[in-house]
């Protein structure tokens, strides 16, 4: 693909701020950039914004929507140097640019990544787009991974800024997409709250999700209990206290659930009075209720003896 750009020298009300057929950030409207308005106030742009040529009215912004709000913001600015992509370029060729001219200067947030490819899905085949986009993006050629990461955009919009903006890490966010909406919306409201770092994050969806599994609750209704909210709206903590406290309580509900199933089995397996060749086992975690009954046997012709009088037993219970 070759597309000749022309660099125009644009009065900056030609272009179209509303518009945001190709924004890709969550946050469309960036809001201002002191440092950035300085450095061109100093040396103007450095690196053209990117916009698409009008059959009529405005010219659409491509990329480079902070850098044309900065030189708006200065008074003495009212044109800006931008490269122009011609009218005739279609849609999946402005986006490909648009994709060329941001990665090159950085890499694209996950959220960047789902969006980019919400808007690009409906202009192209998905064949072309595992093929051309996926690898661009560092993401897996796979139609699979296509499917999963458009399913990002239906995350709620406060989240999806959130992954963008790096408070929520990736794996997290990757989690949260396997959650109801209840459950992600709490547990999102602690780690934006306390801004947990990508580790307790872990630790936080872990133990909540084993907590409730065991319990038979969602996970919003494990934290919407009074200790929790105590934790949260502690007048003296700063975060990391509250954190403490917080995973302090986890902790101890976690542990405090698997210490009463262990003494519970405990008792069963000792009033079986098992003998020493015969061992009962529970659940990994005692995460259901079933038991799985061992027997060491010291030969084969032990077990074929015994496995007569069980299969026996097994006839005359189906009789």
């Amino acid at each position: 693909m070759t597309i000749s750009l022309a660099c125009k020298k644009i009065p900056l009300p030609f272009i179209d701020f509303g518009d945001t057929s190709y924004a890709i950030a969550p946050d469309a409207d960036p809001g201002f950039d002191e440092n950035l308005a300085l450095s061109i106030a100093r040396f103007g742009i450095l690196h053209p914004p990117l916009v698409k040529e009008p059959s009529s009215g405005s010219y659409r912004i491509v990329a480079g929507r902070k850098r044309l709000l900065a030189a708006r913001s200065l008074q003495e600015e009212s044109s800006c140097s931008c490269l122009v992509v011609p009218l005739h370029t279609s849609e999946i060729e402005t986006f490909s640019l648009l994709l060329e001219e941001t990665g090159v200067r950085r890499p694209l947030t996950l959220t960047e990544k789902a969006n980019f490819l919400q808007k690009t899905v409906a202009r192209s085949d998905e064949e072309f787009m595992v093929k051309e986009f996926l690898p661009r993006l560092g993401l897996a050629p796979r139609r699979f991974t296509l499917q999963q990461t458009l399913r990002l955009c239906s995350l709620e919009p406060e989240i999806l800024l959130a992954l963008h903006e790096g408070v929520l890490s990736e794996k997290s966010g990757w989690e949260f997409l396997q959650l109801p909406a209840g459950d992600r919306l709490a547990l999102f409201a602690i780690v934006n709250g306390l801004r947990l770092g990508g580790s307790y994050q872990k630790k936080l969806l872990d133990i909540t999700k084993d907590l409730a599994g065991r319990s038979g609750k969602s996970i919003a209704g494990l934290l919407a209990c009074e200790a929790v909210a105590a934790i949260l709206h502690h007048s003296e903590a700063n975060p990391p206290q509250k954190t403490k406290m917080l995973m302090h309580w986890l902790h101890r509900q976690h542990m405090a659930r698997y210490s009463r199933a262990s003494e519970e089995f405990n008792r069963f397996a000792g009033a079986m009075q098992l003998p020493e060749n015969v061992s009962l086992t529970p659940a990994p975690a005692f995460e259901d209720e079933s038991l799985t009954l061992s027997i060491t046997f010291p030969n084969r012709k032990s077990l074929q003896h015994a496995w007569k009088q069980v299969r026996k037993s097994f006839e005359a219970d189906s009789d």
